[in-house]
C-alpha cells in the first residue's frame, strides 16, 4: 500500500513519518508534498491509498485538496491533520467524505489508530468494489454466454427454463438482462436468426420451402411462410425469385 503527508512544515511531516506504524499497516511507500498542488501531482501519478493532509497550505489549501479528491472519485481514505480546531475546517473535512479529522500535536496512539481503521476501511472497500466488478462481468459474461447458447441452438425449441438451469440464472433475470443488453426479448431474437437463415437457405434453387422451414425451426410449412411475409414483406417463393432475377 502507498500513503502520501501533505504539510507545508516539514517537522511535521519527518514527525508523522516517525509516529505512525506504517509496515504494521501493509504501507510500504511514502510519498511527501508540501502543498496541495503537489499533492495532486503525486496523488495523481501514484494513486495511494490512504492521504494525510493539512488544511492550511499555500497555493492549495485543503479544502482544495479536499474537492479535488472528492470529485475524482479516488478510492483513498484522507485524514486530514490540521492544529486548527476549525469548525469551517471540520465542516468542510466533513462534506467532502474525508476519513478522520486530527488535531496537531499528533499523539501516536490517535495517529495509529485512525491509521489503522482507516487502512481497514480501505481494504473492504477495495474488496466490495471488486467483488462487484467480479459479479457485473461474471453476469454480463453470463448473458453473452447465453446468446452464443441461443444463436447455436437457434432451430431448437428454446426454452427458457432450460436456459435458466443450464446457466444458473433465473428466468426472470435473464429475460430482463437480455431484452436490455439486445434490445430484444430471446423468442424475437431466435426469430430474427431463423429468418436471416432462412433468407440465405432461399437462394438454394434445390431446397424445397418446407425443408427451409424445417431446417431453421419450423415444422409447419405455412405458418413458416406466413411468419415469413410478417417479417420480411415477402413470401419465401416471392423473396426467392427476387434473388434469382436479382442474380
Amino acid at each position: 500500500m502507498k500513503a502520501i503527508i501533505i504539510d507545508d512544515e516539514k517537522h511535521v511531516r519527518e514527525g508523522l513519518l516517525l509516529l505512525a506504524e506504517w509496515k504494521r499497516f501493509g504501507i510500504d511507500t511514502i510519498f511527501e508534498a508540501k502543498d496541495g498542488e503537489e499533492a495532486m501531482q503525486l496523488i495523481s501519478k501514484h494513486q495511494p491509498e490512504i492521504i494525510f493532509t493539512d488544511m492550511r497550505m499555500p497555493k492549495k489549501d485543503g479544502i482544495s485538496l479536499l474537492k479535488w479528491i472528492n470529485k475524482s472519485g479516488i478510492l483513498s481514505k484522507t485524514i486530514v491533520v490540521s492544529g486548527y480546531d476549525d469548525f469551517e475546517y471540520m465542516r468542510n473535512a466533513i462534506f467532502y467524505k474525508s476519513f478522520d479529522y486530527i488535531l496537531k500535536p499528533i499523539e501516536p496512539d490517535v495517529l495509529n489508530e485512525t491509521l489503522e481503521k482507516a487502512v481497514n476501511e480501505w481494504k473492504e472497500q477495495a474488496l466490495h468494489q471488486k467483488r462487484l466488478v467480479t459479479t457485473t462481468t461474471k453476469k454480463k459474461t453470463g448473458i453473452h454466454l447465453i446468446e452464443e447458447f441461443v444463436r447455436q441452438n437457434y432451430q431448437n425449441e428454446i426454452n427458457l427454463q432450460e436456459i435458466a438451469d443450464r446457466f444458473f440464472f433465473s428466468r426472470e433475470y435473464i429475460s430482463r438482462k437480455f431484452k436490455q443488453e439486445f434490445d430484444e426479448t430471446i423468442t424475437d431474437y431466435v426469430m430474427k436468426i431463423r429468418m436471416e437463415k432462412a433468407k440465405e437457405l432461399l437462394e438454394n434453387p434445390h431446397l424445397k420451402i418446407y425443408e427451409i422451414a424445417n431446417h431453421v425451426g419450423y415444422q409447419n410449412e405455412k405458418y413458416f411462410s406466413k411468419l415469413f411475409k410478417k417479417l420480411i414483406g415477402l413470401r419465401p417463393n416471392e423473396y426467392r425469385n427476387r434473388k434469382v432475377k436479382v442474380k
